[in-house]
């Protein structure tokens, strides 16, 4: 049975909540789990979404339980890191969805006008990896045909949603996972 994990940093809702007693539920599972919501949870961050995260990474669940609203997770004020057991057949209302693959059957093909695809540097993917240490990838200009730079790079919201979906080796659910699902929570600091 696949183990997937999830951080919780100091002052955040699942620090204060504990799943073991609660499982876990998204922040507006009343809304449609729409591909436009989809790509805002990851892109933007937007955790007003019919969505709950999930990572197959330890170490990403420990990287968010180390730093909150609260601030960094100290031995006081610890972060937490749950781990979480779904087995087959889920449990009733609760859908996994693996971001790659949901985003591959709406992406733009190579002759769409629209494309998913950057047009800069390499280095460019860092900026979306690591946006605090990198930002400057993503706003820096980049030669263009005819000699021309000044150009900033274009990064699509799709692009985005796959590369930080890869990052954090992401898996959402939507739909209440039961806190029967929860076999440990562990403080780090």
């Amino acid at each position: 049975m696949p183990i997937f994990y999830r951080g919780a940093g100091p002052g955040s809702c699942w620090d204060t909540n504990d799943a073991r007693q609660l499982g876990f539920r998204a922040q507006s599972p009343q809304l449609m789990a729409t591909m436009d919501r989809l790509m805002n949870h990851i892109a933007q961050t937007t955790v007003t979404s019919p969505f709950v995260s999930l990572s197959r990474s330890y170490a990403i669940a420990h990287g968010y339980a180390m730093a909150g609203p609260g601030g960094i997770a100290v031995q006081d004020q610890p972060g937490y890191i749950d781990e979480i057991e779904i087995a087959e057949p889920l449990p009733l209302g609760l859908a996994l969805l693996d971001l790659i693959r949901e985003l591959a059957a709406v992406l733009p093909g190579p002759l769409d006008r629209m494309s998913y695809q950057h047009d800069g540097r390499a280095k460019v993917l860092l900026g979306m990896v690591l946006p605090k240490e990198f930002q400057h990838m993503l706003v820096s200009t980049y030669p263009q045909p005819g000699g021309t730079s000044g150009s900033p790079v274009r990064v699509t919201q799709e692009l985005v949603t796959l590369v930080r979906a890869l990052r954090d080796a992401e898996i959402l659910a939507v739909g209440n996972i039961p806190a029967s699902c929860v076999l440990a929570r562990s403080p780090v600091h």
